[in-house]
């Protein structure tokens, strides 16, 4: 009997302590990012003292991101500062021109994440359908994205050339690009 009264015992002590639960909210916002755009630094091949022009060639990576999430499309553009290629060495007033400096080849973009690459007319991250190729001395739009397309991340590789001319001075040329990202198609 002693038993059967131990059962009752805890049963009512069960019941006792019983719970509820309480709800709790949890929130998380997102803001919105920007849009934004940028070349790495890129050393060409050095180049031998010369009596006659030579070239050389390389691969710029522009970087493109749109965090932005206003469906709004951007562009990206590059120009060379007419500066040109500065010159830094025991010589004055040397220079390359920023003319002598092209853009080669723009390559299909890549999605690095977000939005996927479209390549019919109305899709986008793009190279625009008029050509960017050309001296780096105007402005050149080498990526695009229509309305409704591009938001994320994206890379595109672009074809570079500079022109040394012939008897250019021994020592180190440095040109700077300037890289800006637009909000509209």
């Amino acid at each position: 009997m002693k038993k059967l009264f131990l059962g009752l015992s805890v049963a009512l002590g069960a019941s006792a302590f019983a719970t509820t639960a309480l709800a709790t909210d949890v929130s998380q916002s997102v803001t919105a990012g920007s849009l934004t755009a940028n070349i790495a630094n890129l050393t060409l091949p050095a180049a031998t003292y010369s009596n006659a022009s030579q070239t050389r060639s390389g691969t710029m990576v522009l970087q493109v991101a749109d965090n932005r999430d206003t469906q709004a499309g951007w562009n990206v553009s590059i120009v060379m500062t007419a500066a040109g290629f500065v010159y830094s060495g025991s010589y004055t007033n040397v220079a390359i021109p920023s003319a002598n400096f092209t853009l080669d080849s723009a390559e299909v973009p890549v999605m690095v994440s977000g939005q996927a690459v479209g390549l019919a007319a109305a899709t986008g991250p793009q190279v625009p359908p008029t050509s960017p190729l050309g001296t780096l001395d105007v402005t050149r739009m080498p990526i695009k994205a229509t309305a409704a397309y591009g938001n994320g991340s994206y890379t595109q590789d672009l074809g570079v050339t500079l022109t040394i001319p012939g008897q250019s001075r021994v020592g180190t040329y440095t040109g700077v690009l300037t890289v800006t990202a637009s909000n509209s198609p």
